[in-house]
């Protein structure tokens, strides 16, 4: 499975007919949009890298959409794995009184 977060920038005049299209489309939800600016964020869901390209070419050939772009991307089965920043951090410190290298 993969999941894509995407940033849609559509004709502001235009935002309720691209928000009424995008809600057609399979593997799309749309998860907020900002009326003034025009930006939708949409997160699409595909079972391969090919159906997740192909959802991206309908995105961005959707008429009065500006642009599509990736924001994040997860791929896989498995649940991403929670970053370890207290341990990378951990690793890079070295006590004031121990001598460098």
């Amino acid at each position: 499975m993969n999941l894509s977060g995407i940033l849609v920038v559509a004709e502001p005049a235009h935002l309720a007919a691209v928000l009424a299209q995008l809600a057609l489309l399979p593997g799309i939800e749309v998860y907020q949009h900002d009326a003034a600016r025009g930006r939708i964020v949409v997160v699409q869901e595909a079972t391969d890298v090919g159906t997740e390209m192909a959802g991206f070419a309908r995105l961005r050939a959707l008429p009065h959409v500006l642009a599509a772009d990736l924001v994040c991307h997860y791929f896989g089965d498995a649940p991403p794995a929670a970053p370890q920043l207290e341990s990378a951090l951990a690793s890079l410190a070295t006590p004031a009184d121990s001598p460098l290298p």
